[in-house]
């Protein structure tokens, strides 16, 4: 085949509009409250950028801090299971641009885009412009993209590490010489990519795995300078990210090891599922895939990985072999070391993370590419049409199957919408330097190294301190402090005798329950909320209507 044939000498305008069509996707409904899919994450990491604006770094000391109102806690919860760059690049954007939900979801689009565009420029140098721009609108079409972006950071930071790496070891069709440039961006990228997460090593590990494997197999001996980049980069950088967690943890390693454990194997168990099943563990792995990225492209990377792969390799000295020899999926391992390295190495994060399959979207999007391509090439030998046909009816399907799933990652409500309104509504009573009595603590417990917090929708909308209590002489007790201007407590029948007690002394404000929804596949939607009952200590018995 000609290799000519295959280029487009508006390469970049038609990877522009690519990368347009992808932020208009995740520029979709941009203000929306933290209670969609993954709302905790989100809130999350918007809550410790929140606290390096609001306090300042003298407060958090650098660190992912959990701290609400004002004045803050003299001695806040701090996080030191993740890397901590990543939250500080956010404060920084999120002072620019307010402390609210789009700021960051902009700053997300920004890097996402420019990881989609280094992810083109790779493509294009490694296979021809046909199959890099149709794997580029696969992977931007992907419900898994759509939704959650590309990773920002952390994933800019891999895809210039490989273009790096392919710089320096002559892998790239009219690619530059390698340069001493290159060798300090892939020691940079890789550095930063593990301060920016996790993830990051498993990118680091499987381009050093590659290398290793690459000169094994041709029988060479590797690039010293190469291959010390390829180790120290990222070990000196795993080795400071393990150090501020030790510290962190007063030096108690044991922590850290029972959080690498938690996450390398058990990690959300069930009742259902007391031990680790392999089982289990593939079929939720499938289950995600079809949601990330639809049976249909699923179903037609899978088809070229296997039965194309023998039209590939059997084509070879026949007369179809130039027409199937660009069908090869290009730099195959490379693609492949990394999301295999970071499912199996930390297979516990799978249970209730989409995200954690994130690393195969190149993958999947460049062999779904490459199957179609491969489809049009076998029908073209039948009839010329046939072929066209068949592509613009695949991408029709996909199309179709994407903006279905897309559409249900964006209608998914992990928190109730009224129970982000009633905690709005209680940040706009309390004042800041008051809290909050409660029935519940709404204090989350993942694991005994992490300790409990505040759930993170919770912390991000009420912004007030929670002090439980229980018994109605609790309340009465601390309602003459004045330090808890409300008590909130849920109406529910076992609660109602306290209820009752409560309602003869203190002004009520009833909230009614809010009922869940499930798609029409049965797919839950929508979480429900429970009936609430917001006591004003310290007044006189009277009922108000609802706010």
């Amino acid at each position: 085949m000609n290799n000519q044939s295959n280029k487009f000498p508006n390469f970049w305008v038609c990877g522009g509009m690519l990368a347009i069509l992808l932020a208009s996707i995740l520029a979709r409904d941009i203000t929306r409250p933290f209670y969609g899919l993954h709302s905790w994450a989100q809130a999350s990491g918007a809550w410790a950028a929140r606290s390096h604006v609001r306090y300042g770094l003298g407060y958090t000391k650098g660190i992912s801090t959990w701290a609400v109102g004002q004045p803050p806690s003299e001695n806040p919860k701090r996080y030191w299971d993740h890397p901590q760059l990543n939250v500080l690049i956010a404060s920084f954007f999120m002072w620019i641009l307010g402390i609210n939900e789009w700021s960051l979801r902009v700053t997300g689009i920004i890097f996402t885009v420019a990881s989609f565009l280094m992810f083109l420029k790779i493509l294009k140098h490694i296979t021809d412009h046909k199959t890099a721009l149709l794997a580029g609108l696969i992977f931007a079409l992907f419900p898994l993209t759509g939704y959650f972006g590309l990773g920002g950071w952390a994933t800019l930071m891999w895809f210039i590490a490989l273009w790096c790496y392919l710089v320096l070891i002559k892998a790239l069709k009219d690619g530059p010489e390698p340069a001493r440039m290159h060798r300090i961006g892939l020691a940079v990228s890789l550095f930063l990519a593990i301060q920016f997460g996790w993830p990051g090593f498993f990118c680091a590990l499987g381009i050093g795995v590659h290398y290793v494997g690459r000169c094994l197999f041709r029988r060479q001996a590797p690039s010293i300078g190469l291959l010390a980049i390829l180790v120290l980069a990222p070990l000196s950088s795993m080795l400071l990210n393990f150090t501020v967690m030790a510290a962190g943890y007063g030096w108690d390693i044991d922590k850290i090891l029972a959080l690498y454990k938690w996450r390398s194997a058990k990690a959300e168990l069930t009742p259902a599922m007391p031990k680790f099943n392999w089982g289990m563990w593939f079929a939720q792995f499938w289950q995600f895939a079809v949601t990330n990225f639809t049976k249909p492209i699923l179903i037609t990377a899978i088809t070229y990985l296997t039965a194309g792969q023998l039209i590939v390799f059997t084509s070879k000295g026949t007369s179809n072999e130039k027409s199937f020899e660009s069908r090869r999926f290009p730099q195959f391992w490379l693609f492949f070391l990394t999301p295999v390295f970071q499912l199996f190495i930390l297979r516990g994060c799978l249970w209730r993370h989409q995200t954690w399959e994130r690393p195969f979207g190149p993958f999947i999007a460049i062999a779904a590419a490459q199957g179609i391509l491969l489809l049009a090439s076998v029908l073209k030998k039948i009839h010329p049409k046939l072929s066209t046909i068949s592509i613009a009816a695949l991408l029709g399907l996909f199309f179709v199957f994407c903006a279905r799933g897309t559409n249900y990652y964006y209608a998914v409500r992990w928190q109730s919408p009224a129970k982000i309104r009633l905690f709005k509504m209680l940040n706009q009573m309390i004042p800041p330097d008051k809290a909050l009595l409660s029935f519940e603590d709404h204090i989350v417990n993942q694991h005994s190294s992490k300790g409990g917090f505040y759930r993170p929708e919770v912390a991000w909308y009420l912004d007030r301190e929670i002090v439980p209590a229980k018994s109605v002489e609790e309340v009465e007790r601390l309602a003459k402090t004045g330090r808890y201007p409300y008590y909130l407590i849920p109406y529910v029948q076992e609660l109602v005798p306290r209820i009752n007690k409560l309602s003869k002394r203190y002004k009520y404000i009833p909230i009614p329950r809010e009922p869940g929804e499930s798609s029409k596949d049965g797919k839950p939607l929508k979480a429900s909320m429970t009936a609430q009952m917001i006591f004003e200590l310290g007044s006189p018995r009277k009922s108000l209507q609802q706010r």
